[in-house]
């Protein structure tokens, strides 16, 4: 049987193009973006992992869902942005503004906030100082090796950091939100669903909410 390619999707763009626009449902692995406008743009569950983004403008813009990975946001401009159940990890935020920014259900994990600008930390977020470490029980264990055979769910790197270690920011986040039995059945349930992809946390969290009606 032929295995189905992940699209990845680039974002390259460079000194002042305005992009206002809708992103849904991204994979901008390794994208490249300097001084880019992004004013009012919003992005759903999109993944900037490994990306590029310095210099660039994001002024009134819309996170929802969006997946930070080492991703570099040197002197971006924030103000007044939305971030809802966004995940900064290793994220390079040096010279960034987040004057008048809002956040909802937000983690930052390993990442530097010297030399960052109007950063409000005092709601709507949890800071991580070191990556969490799970105890997975064999159950859930059995059921994630499964998935490493499901490329929409494994190539997005959302539960497995690679075939041999599984993502443990992710797992803690899940486990903390749904009860063990119900997350292995979702699960179960989500790698049946060969038609979907999984691109972000937050994108199979909502996968899993409507399938388990929580």
């Amino acid at each position: 049987m032929l295995k189905k390619k992940i699209k990845i999707y680039r974002m390259n763009s460079f000194r002042g193009v305005k992009i206002g626009r809708t992103y849904n449902y991204h994979y901008f692995c390794k994208s490249r973006s300097f001084k880019t406008n992004f004013n009012n743009a919003k992005f759903y569950n999109v993944n900037f992992r490994g990306s590029i983004l310095t210099s660039c403008y994001f002024k009134k813009t819309t996170f929802i869902g969006v997946d930070f990975l080492g991703t570099n946001l040197r002197r971006s401009n924030f103000e007044g942005a939305k971030f809802n159940n966004v995940i900064f990890v290793g994220a390079l935020l040096d010279g960034c503004n987040f004057r008048n920014a809002k956040f909802k259900d937000c983690v930052f994990v390993n990442t530097s906030f010297h030399n960052v600008k109007n950063l409000d930390l005092s709601s709507g977020v949890t800071i991580l100082k070191q990556y969490p470490k799970v105890n997975i029980s064999r159950q859930l264990e059995e059921v994630l090796n499964l998935l490493k055979d499901n490329e929409n769910i494994f190539n997005y790197r959302i539960l497995h950091l690679s075939t041999k270690k599984f993502n443990h920011l992710s797992l803690k986040i899940l486990l903390e939100k749904f009860p063990e039995h119900k997350l292995i059945r979702g699960l179960v349930k989500a790698n049946e669903r060969k038609d979907l992809k999984f691109p972000t946390l937050y994108s199979l969290e909502t996968y899993l909410r409507n399938y388990l009606k929580m």
